[in-house]
């Protein structure tokens, strides 16, 4: 434009005549004309660029409050990390790259004892000058830099003013945006109180498990020293009663059995009390036919049932499956606890025991219910709610009354509880009570006979001429197991310990050793053992051996098994009890 402006200059500069006036008019007027074009391109482009410059100071200022706004909001939000943090009371931190603290809590801090300078920008070993490593902690943090690695549930130990202290940590990798590692994360807890609490806890069942190992070996010597006396005293009572005696002999050997069984049975209870309290009981699943296993179960109760002048009456529904799988030891327990509490509490008219299915549960075969009904005494509202309670008993009236431990009802209940059952009664004070039991049991359908398919005359006779080692130390128990074997019609040669025992054994074959346990020079389980591996070496067949010892305790029953023993009989017992024994064993091997 300044170029067109000089040019009309010039030109207007050079005319010196009219008539050169009216020769450049036109030419004149074209530039002019450009001129004024020009013009307005430039006041356009002014007013524009004002416009622009207006435009960008208002986003000028408007940028700078936005920006305003985001660092106010961005120091707000430091500031709420900054407090939650510190009011965290786990210590947190974050490391870079090179394991030096850039972040710390509050908590952290205060753990350590110094400020938050003296923590930044060092690392693990410069801000705890004692550290202890346990767990190689140092090791792991650089594994979580190389590798992104998580480790959880670290426990390290720190020393801090002469004191060792207990430390539980987390720590994780931390990315940038793209992904790569940049430091770490960690979470730690001061478990100095509860490692004290560990170990003290673990002081404390420390003294309580040799409390429990005291309280077993005071009761295994206790069941022997009881128990080996009573075999003999039980046993030569049986002799005796198969002598011939008067009337008045009779009624004091009756006298001397009768209080002999009932001494077994309180002593039964209490063992069998504390092995479940101390929950060393353990189900053992046989095949068991009900029926006559019911049958043969009223025969041994019988007898107290005629003595006090009662009936005993018992029906079997003949829908029970012929063989059932269960505990047959504690079921027995179960009914004869049942029934014989029954026929203790009734002076006059029956006992009824009802045996019948009953609709099944989930993912059970079978379901069981025994129902023990009785004219007795029964029971006051008010009693019911202690009457499972131990060692409870109506009154101390009762107690002297009709003897026992309270112990009967307390054991049945947590028999019933142990095989997944459930227990109840229902009483009439002064009309008698019904106790009923319901259990989940198995059904077998191979149709195998069981022991209880078999009369007692009948295992008997199967056993005969049966060859049989008894090894025992007590001389009155040697006297009255060969006595008791010899009348049934078995083979008996003796050994007085483990050792003569193996000896014998080495020498000749044998059906079934007997074999105690508690026993000098060599006892039954190492005994046992030797036997075993010269079965072995040998190629023999099978001898079947069986426990026979004064503590029938659970954890001798388990060990009795675990070394090779193929069954087990607590003194005192019965001839029959070793034959039907004996029998399961053969019928079943």
């Amino acid at each position: 434009m300044k170029k067109l402006i000089q040019s009309l200059a010039n030109k207007i500069n050079n005319l010196d005549k009219v008539e050169n006036l009216n020769k450049f008019k036109l030419e004149l007027q074209e530039d002019l004309h450009k001129l004024e074009v020009e013009e307005d391109v430039l006041e356009f482009k002014l007013t524009r660029s004002l416009k622009d410059k207006n435009i960008l100071n208002s986003l000028l200022s408007r940028t700078s409050q936005d920006v305003k706004k985001v660092l106010k909001k961005l120091e707000t939000k430091a500031d709420e990390l900054n407090i939650l943090l510190d009011t965290i009371p786990a210590l947190v931190y974050f490391k870079d790259s090179e394991l030096r603290y850039q972040v710390t809590n509050k908590a952290f801090l205060d753990f350590s004892g110094v400020n938050r300078d003296q923590v930044i920008g060092k690392t693990l070993g410069e801000v705890f000058y004692h550290y202890l490593p346990v767990g190689k902690y140092h090791e792991l943090e650089e594994e979580v830099i190389r590798d992104g690695r998580f480790f959880y549930n670290i426990e390290e130990q720190i020393e801090r003013k002469n004191k060792k202290i207990w430390v539980h940590t987390n720590i994780a990798p931390v990315r940038n945006g793209e992904g790569k590692i940049i430091g770490l994360i960690g979470v730690s807890w001061d478990i100095t109180s509860q490692k004290k609490y560990e170990q003290e806890l673990k002081n404390a069942k420390e003294i309580a498990e040799e409390g429990e190992r005291i309280k077993d070996r005071f009761l295994t010597n206790m069941s022997h020293e009881i128990r080996t006396p009573l075999n003999g005293v039980m046993g030569m009572a049986e002799i005796l009663e198969n002598t011939n005696l008067d009337d008045k002999q009779y009624e004091y050997l009756s006298i001397l059995m009768k209080s002999g069984k009932h001494l077994i049975r309180l002593i039964d209870d209490i063992f069998e009390f504390s092995a479940l309290e101390s929950g060393a009981v353990t189900l053992q699943t046989n095949k068991i036919s009900l029926s006559s296993f019911i049958r043969k179960l009223g025969k041994e109760i019988l007898p107290l049932a005629k003595f006090k002048g009662l009936k005993l009456k018992i029906e079997i529904d003949p829908g029970i499956p012929r063989i059932l799988i269960g505990d047959e030891k504690y079921i027995k327990d179960v009914f004869e606890n049942l029934t014989s509490n029954a026929l203790k509490f009734t002076k006059s008219g029956m006992v009824r025991v009802k045996v019948f299915p009953v609709k099944v549960k989930k993912s059970e075969d079978f379901r069981l219910r025994v129902e023990v009904i009785d004219t007795g005494i029964g029971i006051p509202p008010d009693k019911l709610g202690r009457l499972f309670d131990s060692f409870s008993q109506l009154d101390f009236s009762t107690t002297k009354e009709f003897q026992g431990t309270g112990l009967g009802l307390a054991i049945t209940k947590r028999l019933v509880e142990m095989m997944e059952g459930e227990i109840g009664v229902e009483s009439v004070f002064g009309k008698g009570s019904t106790f009923w039991v319901e259990l989940p049991l198995g059904v077998n359908k191979s149709g195998q006979k069981t022991v209880d398919d078999f009369d007692d005359s009948e295992i008997v006779d199967l056993l005969k001429e049966f060859r049989i080692l008894l090894v025992e130390d007590n001389l009155i128990n040697q006297k009255i197991t060969k006595f008791n074997l010899e009348k049934n019609g078995c083979k008996v040669d003796v050994a007085n310990h483990g050792k003569e025992g193996l000896e014998k054994y080495k020498q000749k074959q044998y059906d079934l050793i007997l074999m105690d346990i508690q026993m000098p020079v060599m006892d039954g389980f190492e005994a046992t053992r030797q036997i075993r591996e010269f079965e072995k070496q040998r190629k023999d067949r099978h001898a079947f051996i069986v426990a026979l010892t004064a503590n029938a305790l659970e954890p001798e029953k388990k060990k009795s098994k675990e070394v090779g023993m193929d069954g087990f009989l607590g003194k005192p017992f019965k001839p029959i009890e070793l034959f039907r024994l004996l029998h399961t064993l053969i019928i079943h091997q």
